[in-house]
């Protein structure tokens, strides 16, 4: 799936309030590409289980060499609601969460504890989608993925970045469904 992502909640990571210098700097975000990779096991027609690895990444306004990245890895389940051309799903599931702030491909620190701004965390995720079938093995589908990341860490990062992360992603993709043939058949 490709798509994109943004930060949703921490106001240094959304850019709603990042200081640099001293002054408040209008440093809206860009979003930038999100890319994530799935692998499932469909139990029924309607149930499925995923695993997936994703990475995306968002610059702000006043500095594109300032990123905020992310790299998602989930596990969750996945409902599908009947097996017509269009079907719609919702989904839900846990992961590790691996951030950072980036500046000009490094590592930003916090300054007063020089703790790199970079952790991974546990967190959770809810989806929304739909798929349309093109084929009985083929799909076209579009995501809306919420992620919540338990991120606090006000100790080591007492100048921000600091709170848990809200991270919405909305991506398209295929997917192909590989069949297994049983026994005797």
């Amino acid at each position: 799936s490709v798509g994109t992502m943004l930060f949703i909640s921490d106001d240094q990571m959304n850019g709603s309030k990042i200081w640099v210098g001293g002054y408040k700097m209008s440093s809206g975000v860009k979003p930038r590409p999100y890319v994530d990779v799935s692998f499932g096991y469909v139990f029924k027609p309607y149930l499925s289980a995923l695993v997936s690895v994703g990475y995306g990444w968002e610059a702000y306004k006043f500095d594109d060499q300032r990123v905020a990245t992310a790299r998602p890895m989930t596990v969750g389940i996945e409902y599908r609601y009947g097996t017509r051309k269009f079907v719609p799903k919702a989904g839900i599931g846990v992961g590790y969460y691996v951030w950072s702030v980036l500046e000009d491909r490094k590592v930003m620190k916090d300054p007063i504890t020089r703790e790199e701004l970079r952790r991974g965390n546990p967190g959770g995720y809810v989806m929304a989608g739909v798929e349309y079938f093109a084929r009985p093995d083929l799909t076209i589908g579009g995501d809306v993925v919420g992620h919540h990341v338990f991120s606090k860490d006000i100790e080591a990062f007492p100048s921000g970045y600091a709170y848990n992360e809200d991270i919405l992603s909305m991506k398209l993709g295929l997917k192909y469904y590989f069949v297994s043939k049983k026994k005797g058949s």
